[in-house]
C-alpha cells in the first residue's frame, strides 16, 4: 500500500538538485518529480509540474531529460548531454548540448555548469547556465541559476537558489527560493520549499516534490 501511494505521489507531484557539473556516473538515475503552486498579484494560483530524469551513460556522460515548464512557462520536453570539462580554480565545469520541444517548436538547449563541492561543513556550490534557442524564429531565451546547499546529516539537506533568466521580449525576472530536503529512505527525499519574486516575477511559489536515486 505505501508503495503505491509513493508512486502515485511520484506520478502526481510530476526540481531537484540535478547533478550540475558532476557526471551521474555509469547506470545510476536520478528521477525527480514537483508539483508548484503559483501565486499571482491578483491572489489566484495555478499548479505547474515537472518532471526530471538524470541517467549516467557512462562515469564521464550523463543524459538528462527535462519535461514540464519551459523559461517562457510553455510546456516543454528537451533533452541534453552533459559533457564534463575537467576542473578549473577547484570549480568542476560541464558543457550542455540538447535539443527537444516547447509548446510543439524545435529548440536547441545549450547550457553550462560549474560547481564545487566543500567537506567541512558538507556543502556546495553550483551555478547552470541555459539557453533555449528557436531555430524557426530565432528567438532565445535564457536562465541562470545559482545554488549554494548545506548536507548537515544524511537525513537532511538544505538548499537556496537565485533564480533568473529572461524569455525574449520580455524583462528579465529574478526570484528567491528556499528549499529543504528529507529522507524518507535509502535514495528516496521529500524536497519541500518555496519562492519569492524578487523582479518581474511571480510574487510567490510554494513546491513539493519527491526525489530518488537509483
Amino acid at each position: 500500500m505505501l508503495r503505491c501511494l509513493g508512486l502515485a505521489l511520484l506520478l502526481l507531484l510530476p526540481d531537484p538538485l540535478a547533478a550540475g557539473p558532476w557526471p551521474r556516473g555509469k547506470g545510476a538515475h536520478f528521477l525527480s518529480v514537483t508539483g508548484r503552486m503559483i501565486g499571482s498579484d491578483s491572489g489566484t494560483w495555478m499548479q505547474s509540474y515537472s518532471l526530471f530524469h538524470e541517467v549516467g551513460l557512462s562515469d564521464r556522460l550523463t543524459l538528462s531529460t527535462d519535461l514540464g515548464g519551459a523559461i517562457s512557462g510553455l510546456d516543454k520536453l528537451v533533452s541534453y548531454l552533459s559533457i564534463p570539462l575537467g576542473e578549473r580554480l577547484g570549480f568542476n565545469l560541464a558543457l550542455d548540448m540538447g535539443a527537444g520541444q516547447v509548446a510543439g517548436d524545435w529548440v536547441l538547449r545549450p547550457g553550462l555548469s560549474i560547481g564545487r563541492g566543500l567537506s567541512r561543513p558538507s556543502a556546495w556550490i553550483s551555478g547552470e547556465l541555459a539557453a533555449e534557442i528557436f531555430p524557426r524564429t530565432g528567438a532565445m531565451d535564457w536562465k541562470f541559476d545559482l545554488t549554494a546547499g548545506l548536507s548537515p546529516g544524511e537525513r537532511i539537506k538544505y538548499y537556496a537558489q537565485i533564480q533568473t533568466g529572461q524569455r525574449m521580449g520580455d524583462p528579465a525576472f529574478a526570484r528567491l527560493a528556499g528549499s529543504v530536503a528529507l529522507r524518507l529512505r535509502e535514495g528516496t527525499f521529500l524536497d519541500v520549499g518555496g519562492s519569492v519574486g524578487l523582479a518581474n516575477s511571480d510574487p510567490y511559489r510554494l513546491k513539493l516534490g519527491i526525489w530518488q536515486e537509483f
